[in-house]
């Protein structure tokens, strides 16, 4: 986790030179931040999705105590943030998306891997819509005062909860796919792409 977590931390620092750079003009962002943030969102739609798909469905109501987020809601929480989110970025909103009850609007594994690939697509498709002008129009969050800082927002945001469902997948004695393909390839004496941490 330490190694995406770096990943995250350096693409922070890359989109807030490139938001700073567009304040006040409609120059170019020079580092490339929504293709950065799609490419980023692409690597945390491929990792969720292969875990809720390796998930068994009776785990999907799975928590880790009263209270907390279950696998499921997990998933949808993310879902959300992708459709909620990126809305707030000024694009057309989702048709049919709404906020309240959507975590907890349902438990089928096959609903919610769905929805995690609709979601994924829509802010990918969404940001590459965005101008590099746009990415410093205000929007009404204190926190998020620009378009550029909501972008980063919402890549954060993705990550952030990969690696808790890759906590939750651990726990549920559910092996990273990536990770468990690495071991394979390691085992059978294949020669393996670029190192990364095992998850």
């Amino acid at each position: 986790m330490s190694h995406r977590l770096g990943l995250v931390i350096g693409f922070a620092a890359l989109l807030t030179a490139g938001v700073a750079s567009t304040f006040g003009q409609a120059a170019s962002a020079p580092f490339g931040v929504r293709q950065g943030a799609v490419a980023e969102l692409k690597e945390a739609q491929s990792e969720l999705v292969s875990l809720a798909q390796a998930m068994p469905a009776e785990k999907y109501t799975w928590r880790p105590a009263e209270g907390v987020r279950s696998v499921a809601e997990v998933y949808l929480h993310v879902a959300a943030g992708n459709f909620g989110l990126t809305a707030m970025a000024g694009v057309p909103p989702k048709p049919g998306f709404k906020f309240p009850g959507y975590e907890k609007s349902t438990t089928d594994k096959a609903q919610i891997i769905d929805q995690l690939n609709q979601s994924f697509q829509f802010a990918e498709d969404e940001i590459n819509s965005l101008s590099d002008a746009d990415l410093s129009k205000p929007i009404k969050w204190p926190s998020y005062p620009t378009v550029g800082d909501l972008i980063l927002h919402i890549v954060a945001h993705a990550h952030e909860h990969l690696g808790q469902s890759i906590a939750y997948a651990r726990v549920n004695g559910i092996v990273p796919p990536w990770t468990a393909a690495a071991q394979q390839r390691a085992a059978q004496g294949q020669q393996a792409p670029p190192a990364r941490p095992q998850d």
